[in-house]
């Protein structure tokens, strides 16, 4: 311990003082200061002070001895000869940066706590005494672990087959083998959240209030002079027939020719559902697939008169046997002929749903308790040879009607209404309106045997739209017998034959 002597400490006892002095003298039991000077009599020096080891609780150094000092002033160079560590040579280069590195400086003391020592790089014989030491010798040690032996030891123990690690998981072979081209269709579809509701909806009878706001829409824009209706398949133009004559035309067939307004239905409901089926709710793709996980297509019937009616709902049972969802409202069940109530028996055996009056429950039906949503509204309110304000005339069923013109006209539903005859509201031989508010603004035109000639002037007076692609029209077969045609000398212009192996005909608008 010799080195610590003529050191300058500050002894922090354990009973709380301080002795500061020069170590003159130190061993296992004690230490000796020389010139000393306590805490509790800071004004009298003691040349001589004895301290038991067992009685410091801290040392601090504050003044090095005199030759200390003279040593790190020398330490510019090594001496010549003596053996320096290659690592020391390295760091102690000019060009090394020294980065976190102490400095050793001399300008002023360091407090060094007790225990700690400051290594005399400098010294030689120190470097000596670390390299020829017996502490720890790595590669002594390194050379007894045999890395062969432990991994052959862990790969006898490891079971796991290579495929099923996850480096095999990433190889590229593997990858495409996870990977489907196609997936079935019942994969990578969203959770169902809603509830479908439809076999719990049944005919209604009660309360008839309504709540849908919405805008309307018209088209009174421009007057357009020369509109015609044209075949799209051969251009050829289409003779067109007012109400009086399609209504003479259809009493024809049934008196003459045995042809009823039930058969002429059935023929309509078959041609129409085949159309719609193929047209526009997919097709065989969509409907046959019988591993289609989704719900059926949803289809809403407006019934009103009983010609457009009786056919509507003839319709909605061949959809409903070919596995579409139809839903039909009815206003009133006032004046309901023979015809109309035994398609709407017939409708609802084959599995379809009929609303009466309520179109609060209709649109809450529609809205909030079907799962899918409605694709095609079919509006059979009116037909050509009624108008609403006719069919309709009692004030609370007028402002049902109203309510749900509006919801018809918002644009969700827009795009979905397919018009019997003339789109309801229009006069279907004029083709002028009563009131702006009730009319439908259809998608498709269906007219049934034969097409009115107030389409072409509902065109004329701006109440349908002339945009290209707004409103597509068909021509459907309904089983009228050509002979009818060349039995009156009025009726010979339609004398030909419309359907060849067609059992509907698209229809365009053409200026002339």
């Amino acid at each position: 311990m010799t080195e610590f002597l003529n050191y300058k400490v500050d002894l922090t006892l354990k009973d709380g003082t301080k002795s500061t002095g020069l170590i003159s003298q130190v061993d296992s039991q004690q230490i000796r200061l020389s010139n000393a000077i306590q805490s509790i009599q800071p004004k009298q020096t003691i040349p001589y002070l004895d301290i038991k080891s067992s009685e410091i609780s801290d040392l601090k150094v504050i003044q090095l001895p005199p030759d200390f000092k003279q040593q790190q002033k020398k330490k510019s160079k090594p001496r010549n000869g003596e053996l320096i560590d290659d690592a020391i040579v390295f760091a102690s280069k000019p060009g090394t940066p020294r980065v976190h590195t102490p400095k050793l400086k001399t300008s002023k003391p360091h407090a060094v706590s007790a225990g700690s020592e400051q290594a005399d790089w400098d010294n030689s014989s120190d470097v000596q005494d670390i390299k020829s030491s017996n502490d720890f010798d790595f590669q002594a040690n390194l050379a007894m672990f045999d890395k062969k032996s432990v991994f052959a030891d862990f790969q006898k123990r490891d079971h796991t087959n290579i495929s099923d690690r996850l480096v095999g998981h990433n190889k590229v072979e593997n990858v495409n083998k996870l990977k489907k081209e196609k997936y079935d269709n019942d994969e990578m579809v969203l959770d169902q959240n809603r509830t479908d509701n439809w076999d719990n909806i049944g005919t209604a009878t009660t309360s008839k209030t309504g709540t849908p706001v919405i805008h309307q829409n018209g088209y009174k824009d421009t007057q357009h002079q020369h509109l015609k209706l044209i075949n799209a398949n051969n251009l050829s133009n289409v003779a067109l027939a007012s109400p009086v004559q399609l209504l003479e035309i259809e009493r024809l067939a049934t008196d003459s020719f045995g042809i009823t307004q039930a058969m002429m239905a059935e023929v309509c409901a078959i041609n129409l559902s085949q159309l719609i089926m193929e047209s526009i709710l997919g097709g065989a793709s969509r409907l046959s697939n019988k591993k289609n996980h989704n719900l059926p297509p949803l289809v809403l019937l407006l019934i009103g008169s009983g010609r457009g009616g009786s056919r509507a709902f003839a319709t909605g049972r061949h959809l409903t046997n070919h596995g579409v969802r139809v839903l039909a409202f009815m206003i009133n069940t006032i004046d309901v002929d023979a015809d109309l109530e035994q398609q709407w028996k017939l409708f609802e055996l084959a599995g379809g749903k009929v609303m009466i009056s309520n179109i609060v429950e209709l649109l809450d039906i529609v809205n909030n308790q079907l799962d899918t949503p409605v694709e095609i509204i079919i509006d059979a309110l009116q037909g050509y040879d009624d108008h609403l304000e006719d069919i309709f005339y009692q004030d609370e069923d007028q402002a049902t009607l109203k309510k749900l013109m509006k919801w018809c006209n918002e644009p969700q539903q827009q795009n979905k209404i397919m018009s019997l005859d003339i789109p309801s509201g229009i006069d279907g031989g004029s083709g002028t309106l009563s009131d702006d508010s009730l009319k439908l603004n259809c998608r498709w035109c269906i007219s049934m045997g034969l097409p009115l000639s107030g389409i072409i002037l509902a065109y004329k007076n701006g109440n349908m739209s002339l945009i290209d692609g707004d409103i597509i029209h068909y021509l459907v077969d309904v089983g009228i017998p050509n002979k009818v045609y060349s039995s009156k000398g009025n009726l010979r212009k339609f004398d030909k034959f419309w359907y060849s192996s067609e059992a509907s005909i698209k229809l365009e608008v053409s200026e002339k």
